[in-house]
């Protein structure tokens, strides 16, 4: 008797284990995919953290934001650069998909090394509903007209210089006050900076230099547009949203390979299982 029981109790226990294989086995992955790693780590710098896709910069790779929206951290400030023009990141509001930012340049006063226009041309952000602006206007001559209270004096690049400032809209002031939108036009540039509108408050005027930057210290207001809805479509899948540089498409990066949208597993084939129950259990005959 004994000799025949070892045989049987050893196709029970080869039994027992085809079912354990056919029944419970997953996939199984040496090591996650290297860029769903990075992605799953998020910008942090000063007040601003856990941000995620569309930005990248830091510890965070380009494949894992959306082009033109690096973050950079320096001295614990976070900045981004729009059009060669360096921003500070006041606040980043992703359910809104907003943020909002400031001109380093106009930081401290109204007198920067290069005076240049703020642009948005080809970038994936745009202005908000409560967009404003204000002008302002270097080199210009003496004396100025009457009514032009809102006057600066600036030394750049050695070369003194005075200038106005003006947060009315220019349209308005053509047929209001003609004559100094025309001396204003004889100035030797004029610079556009972004404001909120909401921070020029109605009936109070704005004449001063403090004034002023304490408007522009508050930032304006930017939303962005970068595959979003198929960011929540790959989140909810357990992917991590990113940008694959060689295509130029949204990608959804999962733990074992990226993906194009999203991290929906294929079933297993059913072919495959039954050629590894047929093994197992010709070899338990």
């Amino acid at each position: 008797m004994r000799p025949h029981l070892l045989p049987a109790m050893s196709r029970f226990i080869l039994f027992i284990a085809i079912i354990i294989f056919v029944c419970g086995s997953k996939p199984v992955f040496a090591d996650d995919d290297e860029r769903y790693l990075n992605c799953s780590k998020t910008f942090d710098c000063g007040n601003i953290k856990d941000i995620p896709y569309p930005f990248w910069g830091s510890n965070r790779q380009d494949y894992c934001g959306y082009p033109g929206l690096e973050l950079n951290c320096i001295n614990q400030d976070p900045e981004i650069t729009i059009m060669q023009s360096t921003y500070k990141v006041l606040g980043i509001d992703n359910q809104s998909r907003t943020l909002n930012v400031s001109r380093t340049d106009y930081t401290e006063n109204l007198c920067p090394t290069l005076l240049s226009n703020t642009s948005l041309e080809q970038n994936p952000l745009e202005y908000t509903s409560d967009h404003g602006e204000v002008t302002l206007y270097y080199g210009c001559p003496a004396p100025s007209p009457q009514g032009l209270s809102a006057r600066f004096t600036c030394t750049i690049n050695e070369t003194d210089m005075m200038g106005y400032f003006i947060t009315a809209n220019l349209s308005e002031l053509v047929s209001i006050a003609p004559g100094l939108i025309s001396y204003l036009t004889t100035c030797n540039n004029s610079v556009k900076v972004p404001i909120r509108q909401s921070a020029i408050l109605p009936n109070i005027d704005i004449t001063t230099v403090e004034q002023l930057l304490g408007v522009l210290n508050q930032g304006f207001g930017l939303e962005w547009n970068a595959n979003d809805d198929l960011c929540e479509a790959c989140k909810l899948s357990g992917g991590q949203c990113g940008y694959n540089q060689t295509t130029k498409a949204f990608t959804c990066y999962c733990a074992d390979q990226p993906r194009e949208f999203n991290c929906a597993a294929s079933p297993p084939s059913q072919s495959t299982s039954m050629s590894s129950f047929q093994f197992l259990f010709l070899m338990a005959k």
